[in-house]
């Protein structure tokens, strides 16, 4: 976001944030401007540029919008705790705004780091080091020993679902494979308890 200044209204937020999402959902991440995102949001370029340096900085309003940081969840255990996170994901993963936008939004980062800095600050880092909360509590619990490495779980969890949504031929991210994750983390982490609820991980949502 950028500094201070007069009052924002809320609702120009959200409409900017509605916007983007889809024109990137309908179009593709390259071709959305800031024109056609004010356009769509019935505002204007000082309104749009009072919120956002640029068009990249509305990316993590978008996903935090749509899919959450992950911050709120705490069932009770490590197993409904990663069952929610990967259910989580595979909305994500599956959203027409990552399904359309991400190729195009990897190639403006790749040639333009800092637009990336945003997404990495304010959306990516809270979810993985949530990861390291999770992980933590299932120790305080006894679910598992000490040890466990935060960082790849978070890997290990995310990784799979993102090499199938970037990369064309490779099969559809379904239910059985996001279970697969989760089972994957729990090996990972030496979890040896009842496991009953992950094949819960690929139940379908929809994008807020």
């Amino acid at each position: 976001m950028v500094g201070p200044g007069r009052p924002r209204k809320p609702r120009v937020d959200e409409s900017i944030v509605r916007a983007f999402a889809e024109l990137v959902a309908e179009h593709g991440y390259a071709a959305v401007t800031v024109d056609r995102v004010v356009a769509r949001a019935g505002t204007n370029k000082p309104a749009f540029y009072r919120r956002f340096r640029r068009l990249a900085d509305v990316v993590p309003h978008v996903l935090a919008a749509r899919h959450g940081t992950d911050e709120d969840i705490d069932t009770g255990c490590l197993v409904g705790d990663l069952v929610e996170v990967q259910h989580r994901q595979h909305r994500l993963f599956t959203d027409p705004v990552i399904t359309r936008g991400l190729a195009g939004w990897l190639a403006h980062v790749e040639a333009d780091p800092e637009a990336g800095a945003p997404f990495f600050r304010e959306y990516l880092a809270p979810r993985r080091a949530y990861t390291a909360v999770i992980l933590g509590r299932a120790l305080g619990r006894g679910e598992i020993a000490a040890g466990a490495d935060p960082e790849w779980i978070a890997d290990l969890l995310t990784g799979p679902l993102l090499m199938r949504a970037m990369m064309p031929g490779l099969p559809p991210i379904d239910g059985r494979f996001v279970a697969r994750t989760v089972h994957a983390a729990l090996d990972a982490v030496g979890y040896r308890g009842d496991r009953e609820g992950v094949d819960a991980a690929g139940a379908p949502g929809t994008p807020g």
